[in-house]
Protein backbone atom coordinates (compact mmCIF):
# COMPACT_ATOMS: atom_id res chain seq x y z
CA UNK A 1 0.00 0.00 0.00
CA UNK A 2 2.98 1.97 0.70
CA UNK A 3 3.86 1.76 -2.52
CA UNK A 4 0.70 2.38 -4.49
CA UNK A 5 0.12 5.43 -2.63
CA UNK A 6 3.54 6.56 -3.80
CA UNK A 7 2.64 6.08 -7.31
CA UNK A 8 -0.76 7.43 -7.30
CA UNK A 9 0.74 11.02 -5.91
CA UNK A 10 3.73 10.39 -8.70
CA UNK A 11 6.03 10.12 -6.18
CA UNK A 12 9.55 8.84 -6.58
CA UNK A 13 10.88 5.89 -4.58
CA UNK A 14 14.53 6.29 -4.05
CA UNK A 15 16.78 3.04 -4.26
CA UNK A 16 13.59 0.88 -4.53
CA UNK A 17 12.77 -0.77 -7.51
CA UNK A 18 8.57 -1.13 -7.95
CA UNK A 19 7.77 -4.47 -9.52
CA UNK A 20 4.11 -4.02 -10.97
CA UNK A 21 3.67 -7.40 -12.21
CA UNK A 22 3.36 -8.78 -8.88
CA UNK A 23 0.90 -10.81 -8.40
CA UNK A 24 -1.34 -12.36 -5.46
CA UNK A 25 -0.81 -16.33 -5.81
CA UNK A 26 -3.98 -18.41 -6.40
CA UNK A 27 -3.27 -20.08 -2.74
CA UNK A 28 -3.11 -17.31 -0.88
CA UNK A 29 -6.68 -15.47 -2.49
CA UNK A 30 -8.11 -19.13 -2.02
CA UNK A 31 -7.08 -18.35 2.08
CA UNK A 32 -8.78 -14.79 1.58
CA UNK A 33 -11.35 -15.86 0.23
CA UNK A 34 -12.15 -18.54 2.85
CA UNK A 35 -11.49 -16.43 5.50
CA UNK A 36 -13.52 -14.25 4.36
CA UNK A 37 -16.37 -16.73 4.54
CA UNK A 38 -15.50 -17.97 7.94
CA UNK A 39 -15.81 -13.88 8.77
CA UNK A 40 -18.95 -13.42 7.32
CA UNK A 41 -20.55 -16.52 8.62
CA UNK A 42 -18.97 -15.96 12.15
CA UNK A 43 -20.17 -12.41 12.07
CA UNK A 44 -23.43 -13.10 11.49
CA UNK A 45 -23.48 -15.69 14.60
CA UNK A 46 -22.20 -13.39 16.83
CA UNK A 47 -24.53 -10.50 15.56
CA UNK A 48 -27.66 -13.17 16.60
CA UNK A 49 -25.90 -13.63 19.66
CA UNK A 50 -25.81 -10.29 20.52
CA UNK A 51 -29.67 -9.89 19.57
CA UNK A 52 -30.38 -12.72 21.74
CA UNK A 53 -28.51 -11.06 24.65
CA UNK A 54 -26.02 -13.91 24.41
CA UNK A 55 -22.99 -11.85 25.09
CA UNK A 56 -22.16 -9.60 27.50
CA UNK A 57 -20.94 -6.05 25.97
CA UNK A 58 -18.47 -5.10 28.49
CA UNK A 59 -15.11 -6.25 28.49
CA UNK A 60 -14.90 -5.65 32.44
CA UNK A 61 -18.47 -5.61 33.58
CA UNK A 62 -18.27 -4.71 37.18
CA UNK A 63 -21.09 -6.02 39.20
CA UNK A 64 -22.06 -3.98 42.33
CA UNK A 65 -22.73 -6.73 44.00
CA UNK A 66 -21.23 -6.42 47.83
CA UNK A 67 -20.46 -9.68 50.76
CA UNK A 68 -21.05 -9.38 54.50
CA UNK A 69 -19.48 -11.38 57.01
CA UNK A 70 -21.67 -12.95 59.15
CA UNK A 71 -21.17 -12.51 62.42
CA UNK A 72 -17.47 -12.35 60.83
CA UNK A 73 -15.37 -15.23 59.51
CA UNK A 74 -17.49 -17.40 61.62
CA UNK A 75 -17.32 -21.02 59.99
CA UNK A 76 -13.55 -21.44 61.05
CA UNK A 77 -13.47 -18.62 63.69
CA UNK A 78 -15.91 -18.31 66.55
CA UNK A 79 -18.77 -15.45 66.25
CA UNK A 80 -18.81 -12.18 66.69
CA UNK A 81 -15.58 -11.86 68.04
CA UNK A 82 -12.60 -9.58 66.71
CA UNK A 83 -10.86 -12.76 65.43
CA UNK A 84 -13.82 -13.13 63.22
CA UNK A 85 -13.74 -9.71 62.39
CA UNK A 86 -10.23 -9.98 61.44
CA UNK A 87 -10.52 -12.29 59.50
CA UNK A 88 -13.47 -11.35 57.09
CA UNK A 89 -11.36 -8.46 56.58
CA UNK A 90 -8.46 -10.48 55.01
CA UNK A 91 -11.22 -12.61 53.55
CA UNK A 92 -12.36 -9.52 51.24
CA UNK A 93 -15.39 -9.07 52.96
CA UNK A 94 -17.27 -5.52 52.16
CA UNK A 95 -19.04 -5.64 55.60
CA UNK A 96 -19.66 -7.41 58.52
CA UNK A 97 -22.65 -8.33 60.32
CA UNK A 98 -22.61 -8.33 63.86
CA UNK A 99 -25.34 -8.34 67.32
CA UNK A 100 -25.54 -6.14 70.20
CA UNK A 101 -27.20 -6.36 72.99
CA UNK A 102 -27.83 -4.29 76.07
CA UNK A 103 -26.16 -5.76 79.71
CA UNK A 104 -27.94 -4.98 83.27
CA UNK A 105 -25.34 -2.07 83.39
CA UNK A 106 -26.12 -0.41 80.24
CA UNK A 107 -23.16 -1.62 78.20
CA UNK A 108 -23.34 -2.78 74.33
CA UNK A 109 -21.95 -5.52 73.89
CA UNK A 110 -21.42 -7.69 70.42
CA UNK A 111 -23.28 -11.14 71.52
CA UNK A 112 -25.98 -13.09 69.09
CA UNK A 113 -27.63 -15.23 72.13
CA UNK A 114 -29.87 -14.35 74.92
CA UNK A 115 -28.16 -16.46 77.11
CA UNK A 116 -24.37 -17.33 77.34
CA UNK A 117 -24.82 -20.86 77.67
CA UNK A 118 -23.97 -21.95 73.96
CA UNK A 119 -20.90 -19.81 73.69
CA UNK A 120 -19.57 -20.18 77.49
CA UNK A 121 -21.07 -23.50 78.81
CA UNK A 122 -22.95 -20.48 81.72
CA UNK A 123 -26.54 -20.51 81.55
CA UNK A 124 -26.83 -16.29 82.15
CA UNK A 125 -28.55 -14.32 80.82
CA UNK A 126 -27.15 -10.97 79.66
CA UNK A 127 -29.81 -9.27 80.70
CA UNK A 128 -29.26 -10.11 84.56
CA UNK A 129 -25.53 -9.76 83.81
CA UNK A 130 -23.18 -6.59 84.16
CA UNK A 131 -20.71 -6.11 81.71
CA UNK A 132 -17.94 -6.71 84.64
CA UNK A 133 -19.35 -9.83 85.31
CA UNK A 134 -19.30 -11.70 81.44
CA UNK A 135 -16.16 -9.75 80.29
CA UNK A 136 -13.44 -12.13 80.66
CA UNK A 137 -15.83 -14.66 79.57
CA UNK A 138 -14.10 -17.25 77.24
CA UNK A 139 -16.11 -16.90 73.97
CA UNK A 140 -13.85 -18.74 71.69
CA UNK A 141 -13.28 -22.17 73.03
CA UNK A 142 -16.81 -23.50 72.16
CA UNK A 143 -15.07 -23.36 68.92
CA UNK A 144 -12.05 -25.03 69.26
CA UNK A 145 -9.68 -25.08 72.24
CA UNK A 146 -6.74 -22.59 70.44
CA UNK A 147 -9.56 -19.45 70.56
CA UNK A 148 -9.92 -19.58 74.15
CA UNK A 149 -8.55 -15.94 74.24
CA UNK A 150 -11.10 -14.66 72.65
CA UNK A 151 -13.92 -12.18 74.32
CA UNK A 152 -16.57 -10.88 74.25
CA UNK A 153 -16.01 -7.15 72.81
CA UNK A 154 -18.01 -3.95 73.23
CA UNK A 155 -19.66 -2.34 70.59
CA UNK A 156 -17.04 0.86 70.77
CA UNK A 157 -14.14 -1.58 70.34
CA UNK A 158 -15.77 -3.22 67.16
CA UNK A 159 -15.96 0.68 65.95
CA UNK A 160 -12.81 1.71 66.86
CA UNK A 161 -11.35 -1.19 64.65
CA UNK A 162 -13.58 -0.99 61.96
CA UNK A 163 -12.84 2.72 61.61
CA UNK A 164 -9.04 2.06 61.12
CA UNK A 165 -9.60 -0.82 58.39
CA UNK A 166 -12.22 0.52 56.16
CA UNK A 167 -14.94 -1.65 56.82
CA UNK A 168 -18.55 -0.92 56.84
CA UNK A 169 -20.82 -2.67 59.84
CA UNK A 170 -24.32 -4.43 59.68
CA UNK A 171 -25.01 -4.08 63.44
CA UNK A 172 -28.12 -5.98 64.14
CA UNK A 173 -29.97 -4.97 67.07
CA UNK A 174 -31.46 -7.79 69.21
CA UNK A 175 -33.80 -6.49 72.00
CA UNK A 176 -34.24 -9.13 74.74
CA UNK A 177 -37.73 -7.06 76.06
CA UNK A 178 -35.47 -6.53 79.43
CA UNK A 179 -33.26 -3.97 78.06
CA UNK A 180 -33.84 0.03 78.50
CA UNK A 181 -31.85 2.12 76.04
CA UNK A 182 -30.88 -0.39 73.52
CA UNK A 183 -31.70 2.26 70.32
CA UNK A 184 -30.21 5.30 71.96
CA UNK A 185 -27.37 3.96 73.39
CA UNK A 186 -26.28 2.19 69.95
CA UNK A 187 -27.21 5.56 68.15
CA UNK A 188 -25.53 7.46 70.73
CA UNK A 189 -22.55 5.15 70.36
CA UNK A 190 -22.04 5.25 66.32
CA UNK A 191 -23.17 9.12 66.71
CA UNK A 192 -20.00 9.93 69.28
CA UNK A 193 -17.60 7.85 67.29
CA UNK A 194 -18.19 9.66 63.62
CA UNK A 195 -19.52 6.04 62.15
CA UNK A 196 -23.17 6.89 61.09
CA UNK A 197 -22.17 6.82 57.17
CA UNK A 198 -20.55 3.51 57.32
CA UNK A 199 -23.04 1.42 59.05
CA UNK A 200 -26.88 0.17 58.74
CA UNK A 201 -28.63 -0.27 62.08
CA UNK A 202 -30.89 -3.42 61.62
CA UNK A 203 -33.54 -5.43 63.48
CA UNK A 204 -36.03 -8.14 62.64
CA UNK A 205 -38.47 -5.68 65.52
CA UNK A 206 -40.20 -3.29 63.15
CA UNK A 207 -40.43 -1.22 66.35
CA UNK A 208 -36.94 -1.22 66.59
CA UNK A 209 -36.34 0.70 63.40
CA UNK A 210 -39.43 3.39 64.60
CA UNK A 211 -37.59 3.82 67.48
CA UNK A 212 -34.54 4.82 65.72
CA UNK A 213 -35.68 6.75 63.58
CA UNK A 214 -37.82 8.62 65.85
CA UNK A 215 -34.09 9.42 67.69
CA UNK A 216 -32.53 10.19 63.74
CA UNK A 217 -34.11 10.28 60.83
CA UNK A 218 -30.91 10.56 59.21
CA UNK A 219 -29.77 7.06 60.36
CA UNK A 220 -29.52 3.61 57.83
CA UNK A 221 -32.09 1.23 58.44
CA UNK A 222 -32.18 -2.64 57.68
CA UNK A 223 -35.82 -4.37 58.53
CA UNK A 224 -34.67 -8.67 58.37
CA UNK A 225 -36.87 -10.52 57.86
CA UNK A 226 -37.51 -14.19 57.03
CA UNK A 227 -40.12 -13.97 55.05
CA UNK A 228 -41.18 -11.52 52.51
CA UNK A 229 -44.86 -10.50 53.41
CA UNK A 230 -47.34 -7.72 53.29
CA UNK A 231 -46.59 -4.37 51.29
CA UNK A 232 -43.11 -4.05 52.28
CA UNK A 233 -43.20 -0.48 50.94
CA UNK A 234 -45.15 0.22 53.96
CA UNK A 235 -42.65 -0.11 56.06
CA UNK A 236 -41.22 3.49 55.93
CA UNK A 237 -38.99 3.27 59.09
CA UNK A 238 -37.28 0.60 56.70
CA UNK A 239 -34.69 2.18 54.28
CA UNK A 240 -33.22 -1.15 53.17
CA UNK A 241 -34.45 -5.29 53.85
CA UNK A 242 -32.63 -7.83 55.13
CA UNK A 243 -34.74 -10.95 53.54
CA UNK A 244 -34.02 -14.72 54.17
CA UNK A 245 -32.64 -15.93 50.46
CA UNK A 246 -35.83 -18.19 49.98
CA UNK A 247 -38.36 -15.28 49.80
CA UNK A 248 -36.37 -13.47 47.02
CA UNK A 249 -37.82 -13.45 43.59
CA UNK A 250 -36.84 -11.07 40.68
CA UNK A 251 -40.56 -9.23 41.08
CA UNK A 252 -39.84 -8.31 44.53
CA UNK A 253 -35.89 -7.26 43.88
CA UNK A 254 -37.19 -5.10 41.02
CA UNK A 255 -39.70 -3.64 43.65
CA UNK A 256 -37.50 -2.55 45.93
CA UNK A 257 -34.77 -0.92 43.62
CA UNK A 258 -37.35 0.74 41.57
CA UNK A 259 -38.01 2.51 45.17
CA UNK A 260 -33.99 3.01 45.39
CA UNK A 261 -33.91 0.67 48.43
CA UNK A 262 -31.04 -1.97 48.69
CA UNK A 263 -32.03 -5.57 49.48
CA UNK A 264 -29.42 -7.88 51.24
CA UNK A 265 -29.95 -11.73 51.35
CA UNK A 266 -28.96 -14.18 53.85
CA UNK A 267 -27.44 -16.54 54.89
CA UNK A 268 -25.60 -17.92 51.45
CA UNK A 269 -23.26 -20.63 52.08
CA UNK A 270 -23.68 -22.24 48.72
CA UNK A 271 -22.48 -21.72 45.08
CA UNK A 272 -25.85 -22.52 43.56
CA UNK A 273 -27.12 -20.15 46.14
CA UNK A 274 -24.85 -17.08 45.91
CA UNK A 275 -25.14 -17.50 41.53
CA UNK A 276 -28.84 -17.40 41.65
CA UNK A 277 -28.42 -14.09 43.75
CA UNK A 278 -26.21 -12.71 41.48
CA UNK A 279 -28.98 -13.70 38.74
CA UNK A 280 -31.21 -11.85 40.91
CA UNK A 281 -29.27 -8.80 41.21
CA UNK A 282 -29.63 -8.53 44.67
CA UNK A 283 -27.27 -5.81 46.59
CA UNK A 284 -25.36 -7.95 48.85
CA UNK A 285 -25.10 -11.41 50.19
CA UNK A 286 -24.77 -12.40 53.97
CA UNK A 287 -22.37 -15.39 53.81
CA UNK A 288 -20.30 -17.06 56.30
CA UNK A 289 -18.18 -18.07 53.53
CA UNK A 290 -16.58 -14.57 52.43
CA UNK A 291 -13.94 -16.73 50.40
CA UNK A 292 -16.72 -18.56 48.47
CA UNK A 293 -18.81 -15.72 47.53
CA UNK A 294 -15.86 -13.46 46.46
CA UNK A 295 -14.90 -15.74 44.33
CA UNK A 296 -17.59 -16.35 42.13
CA UNK A 297 -18.53 -12.48 42.36
CA UNK A 298 -14.71 -12.17 41.02
CA UNK A 299 -15.46 -14.75 38.20
CA UNK A 300 -18.76 -13.00 37.55
CA UNK A 301 -16.99 -9.67 36.78
CA UNK A 302 -15.17 -10.92 33.64
CA UNK A 303 -17.77 -10.52 30.43
CA UNK A 304 -18.17 -13.44 28.24
CA UNK A 305 -17.43 -11.74 25.08
CA UNK A 306 -14.16 -12.39 24.51
CA UNK A 307 -14.33 -16.34 25.75
CA UNK A 308 -17.45 -16.98 23.82
CA UNK A 309 -15.82 -14.78 20.54
CA UNK A 310 -12.66 -17.44 21.13
CA UNK A 311 -14.26 -20.25 20.64
CA UNK A 312 -16.31 -19.28 18.04
CA UNK A 313 -13.06 -18.89 16.14
CA UNK A 314 -11.83 -22.22 17.09
CA UNK A 315 -14.76 -24.27 15.80
CA UNK A 316 -14.68 -22.25 12.75
CA UNK A 317 -10.97 -23.01 12.08
CA UNK A 318 -11.47 -27.20 13.13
Amino acid sequence: MYYFHKKAKKEKIKFIRFNETTKVSFRLKKVFVLFSVFACGGGCIFTYGLYKGKYNLNIEYVRDMEVTAHRGSSIKYPENTMRAFREAKKEGADWIELDVQETKDGKIIVLHDKNLKRITGIDKKIWKASYEEIKDFDVGSFLNEEFKDERIPLLEEVIRWAKNNNMKLNIELKPSGHEKDLEKLVIEIIKDMDFTKDCVLASQKYEVLENIKNYDKNIKTAYVMSIAYGDLLSFKAADQFSIEASSINENLVKMLHREGKHLYAWTINSEDGIKKMLDLKVDNIVTDDVVLAKKIIYTSKTSNLINEYIRLVENLFQ
